[in-house]
């Protein structure tokens, strides 16, 4: 009977995590934004969760949580996937600078992430199944591998770069353990390397200082983490298993990190895991917890666009 009650108890028991963590960010010299942005979040972790959605769309998924809720996301999530690649016609480049200025000014906080089509331009899709793409070919700086692939960081870069002032939880290179992306099809060893090359190129080429580094750890995938001089902050995607788990484990690996839940397809239980933030994938997923949207943004320990600081 006692060992049935110790487990109860173990299993409502939230799950914090450690206090020992540094607010330093492996940028040198930060901006005053992003040293804002990553002591709130130290001083908030482990005490309330940031909410967040992903958009498609300019402000589309945020929207439409603020209307089945009554309430607005702090974190808005967007993507370079459309960029670099001749859209014009039908897509505004400048829309994703136009939306996080916007959200500046409502204390909201921005994460970038970039589903990165093929740099060779053979084809325009980012699946390793529909590329051929070899990124083993990345450590010869004459190739045209190499070529392409500086070409597209710079040209993202060039996007940065206008907004200075704005603090980004910038998310690269995500998911690569599981193969399904070209950056990780050639195993660690490679993907470290563009890892590397592109917070070589952004930070020290470009001079860009207001990134905040978010590494997407997969399950047993530490032989591709890039290291610590190069991420701020880990995160990691779920759309099946246990977040509880996930977080335990993500806290062992890397006890000296924040943890955030940098995607997911279902809202996390609030009284167990502290998760830094959490970002709702757009489209069904957003629609499938719309019943649990309003139970989330009015949770006391949750925090949405209304309760953000100034920064």
């Amino acid at each position: 009977m006692l060992i049935l009650i110790l487990l109860i108890f173990t299993s409502c028991k939230t799950i914090s995590p450690p206090t020992e963590i540094s607010s330093a960010l492996v940028t040198p010299n930060p901006s005053r934004e992003a040293q804002a942005l990553i002591r709130f979040l130290r001083e908030q972790y482990g005490k309330k969760v940031i909410s967040g959605v992903m958009t498609l769309n300019s402000f589309d998924e945020f929207d439409r949580v603020k209307k089945i809720s009554g309430k607005a996301p702090a974190i808005l999530g967007m993507d370079f996937m459309h960029h670099g690649r001749g859209y014009t016609q039908w897509f505004n480049e400048d829309q994703i600078l136009l939306d996080a200025e916007k959200h500046k000014e409502q204390n909201g906080i921005t994460t970038f992430m970039w589903h990165w089509r093929d740099p060779s331009r053979k084809t325009e899709s980012f699946y390793t199944s529909e590329t051929n793409f070899d990124l083993s070919l990345l450590q010869n700086p004459q190739s045209e591998e190499y070529e392409s692939i500086i070409k597209d960081i710079d040209y993202i870069a060039s996007f940065l770069k206008r907004i200075p002032h704005i603090p980004i939880l910038w998310r690269p290179l995500h998911e690569a353990s599981g193969t399904w992306f070209w950056w990780g099809a050639k195993g660690p060893q490679a993907y470290k390397v563009l890892y590397r090359l592109m917070f070589e190129r952004l930070v020290h080429h470009h001079q860009i200082n207001n990134l905040i580094w978010v590494w997407t750890a997969e399950k047993n995938d530490i032989l591709w983490y890039p290291g610590d001089d190069v991420v701020d902050i880990i995160g990691t995607d779920i759309y099946n298993g246990s977040m509880d788990e996930a977080f335990v484990s993500l806290q062992s690996r890397y006890p000296d990190k924040i943890i955030s839940l940098s995607e997911c397809g279902t809202l996390p239980d609030l009284n167990k895991s502290k998760w830094s933030w959490f970002m709702c994938w757009y489209g069904d997923f957003v629609l499938n917890n719309s019943a649990l949207w309003t139970s989330i943004l009015h949770h006391p320990d949750v925090i949405t666009l209304d309760k953000m600081p100034k920064l």
